[in-house]
């Protein structure tokens, strides 16, 4: 089965859970609940691949950018559900609880799945379940990774990160070593990659990150990873030392 239609399945599966839970928390027909929840994939899509990409290389920065992406897929989810809301309520007049609602922009915020906190919580769990999926994936069939597509240089390069050696960050750029001996140049931080790439890359160092896959040996300061040996810092040490024994 191919990397893709695991994903489809998963998301398949991840909207009919849901539409299930509104049904029975809202009393909602079954196609209702599914035409609602399929509403929540833009903002979980946008959270598995959005969040990873922020950097921490200026904490400060990236924890308001990180509240900043969360309000957006926030106030987005709201207004797509208002809108599906409006869209399947039959017309005329509804009453809800004693009260007549003519109109449909009402009724979401009675059900209670207008809460901020719910729209979060399924949302999160939606991107949480797809980013888990792609690390077991990368982890278990590595014959089925998908190539990762970036910049270098002013063109557009794709790599499978079976290809990728580690990075290198060196100020403001980092460089890609490949398995062929390319060393390719970008402006991605170092911690973007990290998430981006998840297992099997590892940080050793601020300015390393490898693919445990190409270790060739490793002690307590140094690791090789192909014919480089790159420099282990202490904060890593402890981390590196259970995926590795020491040679």
């Amino acid at each position: 089965m191919r990397r893709t239609t695991i994903t489809i399945v998963y998301w398949t599966l991840s909207v009919l859970i849901v539409a299930l839970i509104l049904k029975f928390a809202s009393n909602l027909g079954f196609a209702k609940a599914l035409f609602i929840g399929v509403m929540f994939l833009p903002g979980a899509l946008a959270a598995k691949y959005m969040l990873p990409s922020v950097s921490f290389k200026k904490r400060g920065e990236g924890i308001r950018n990180i509240i900043y992406i969360c309000l957006a897929i926030l106030v987005m989810e709201y207004l797509i559900l208002v809108a599906s809301y409006s869209y399947i309520l039959s017309p005329g007049a509804r009453f809800v609880g004693g009260w007549q609602a003519h109109n449909a922009l009402w009724f979401p915020v009675y059900t209670g799945l207008m809460n901020p906190l719910v729209i979060t919580v399924i949302v999160s769990a939606l991107a949480i379940g797809g980013s888990l999926i792609d690390r077991w994936l990368t982890r278990n069939h590595p014959e089925m990774e998908s190539p990762i597509t970036f910049c270098s240089d002013r063109k557009r390069v794709s790599l499978l990160p079976s290809q990728m050696l580690y990075i290198e960050s060196c100020d403001t750029e980092v460089y890609i070593h490949t398995t062929d001996g390319r060393k390719l140049r970008n402006k991605t931080g170092i911690s973007q990659w990290e998430s981006a790439l998840g297992y099997p890359f590892v940080r050793i160092h601020r300015a390393f990150l490898i693919n445990c896959n190409h270790v060739e040996s490793y002690n307590q300061d140094t690791i090789k990873v192909g014919d480089e040996d790159l420099p282990v810092s202490r904060k890593y040490q402890k981390d590196l030392k259970e995926l590795f024994p020491a040679s």
